[in-house]
């Protein structure tokens, strides 16, 4: 038994495909074959039916979870001692959702490099819930994930930003709907009172998305039903519907300060409160709290502190002078 042949069983009990399997690993089916036999005569037991199609047995299945929490142990245990050592070599498995890895990867990853020149980096894409998941299962060493109030008892958090959501309109919008727009634009640049809004239309992310999750609790909190005009999970979406003057969209701190120059002339740009406090959404880096987090691991979030710390002065707010 050696470890090599057991991640190669992990990683074909994921495809049940010999072929599709053995293309990701460079090496050819005969030779995955092999180790799966060789693993399987160790044992004395079969991991897999053969026919009619490949599929774990029960044994098959208990021995995946060991073998993963197997890989994971030599894993960490490996970056111990390089840590002892000081060698920085290995591999950070990140992830985040698309949007703000767009924003924070390229800012910070040049600098990493250079310090950690011998560390490889792989980048997961995913929804904040998918990231849980994978650090929950070890599949992660890092992600970077939203959440109103991290409390997952199996995951650390570490705060990087309270994010501030915004409320944007165009002045050609609230002419339409809004009787003395110069009192409401002087009232609503300290803070929103959705009352004001609303009869206006609004873009509203899908339900599965956790900015609406917070959107829905203001407007429940003004006693407000808005009028979803327009429903997307796309987030880039909701600059041109602004711009357009079609709806009356929520955007999120990181957002705006990445669209600024984008916004037209006329949009009102307006901090979104529930009652006396600012509507925010939380932005952590978080890992699995049995995971060992290697040297560079630790520099990589020092780093995106470094890059958050940058929006907490942020003057975002502003009224259309057009």
């Amino acid at each position: 038994m050696n470890f090599e042949s057991i991640y190669y069983f992990t990683e074909l009990a994921k495809t049940l495909n010999m072929n599709e399997t053995g293309e990701k690993l460079y090496i050819s089916q005969q030779t995955l074959s092999n180790h799966i036999k060789r693993l399987e005569d160790y044992y004395g037991t079969k991991f897999f039916f053969r026919k009619p199609k490949l599929m774990l047995t029960p044994i098959g299945e208990e021995y995946l979870a060991y073998a993963e929490r197997l890989l994971t142990n030599e894993s960490d245990m490996i970056n111990k001692i390089r840590d002892l050592e000081s060698e920085n070599i290995g591999k950070l498995i990140l992830g985040a959702s698309s949007p703000r890895a767009d924003m924070f990867i390229p800012s910070i990853i040049e600098k990493f490099t250079e310090e950690f020149p011998q560390v490889g980096l792989v980048l997961h894409e995913k929804q904040s819930k998918d990231l849980e998941a994978m650090c929950l299962e070890n599949k992660l060493d890092l992600a970077i994930s939203i959440d109103e109030n991290y409390q997952n008892e199996n995951l650390k958090s570490h705060l990087l930003l309270d994010e501030k959501l915004y409320l944007c309109v165009s002045d050609r919008l609230l002419k339409k709907h809004v009787r003395n727009l110069k009192t409401l634009k002087k009232k609503s640049i300290e803070k929103v009172d959705l009352k004001d809004f609303s009869k206006l239309p609004f873009l509203l992310y899908t339900q599965d998305n956790r900015i609406r999750s917070l959107i829905n609790e203001s407007f429940k909190a003004a006693d407000v039903r808005p009028n979803d005009y327009i429903e997307t999970g796309y987030s880039r979406i909701a600059l041109s519907i602004c711009n357009k003057a079609i709806a009356a969209v929520f955007i999120s701190q990181m957002n705006i300060k990445r669209w600024t120059d984008e916004f037209d002339d006329d949009i009102n740009i307006f901090p979104l409160y529930s009652g006396d406090e600012p509507v925010t959404l939380g932005i952590y880096a978080i890992k699995n709290k049995d995971r060992y987090i290697t040297k560079y691991a630790k520099r990589f979030v020092d780093l995106l502190e470094e890059y958050f710390n940058s929006f907490h002065a942020d003057k975002l707010e502003r009224i259309a002078k057009k």
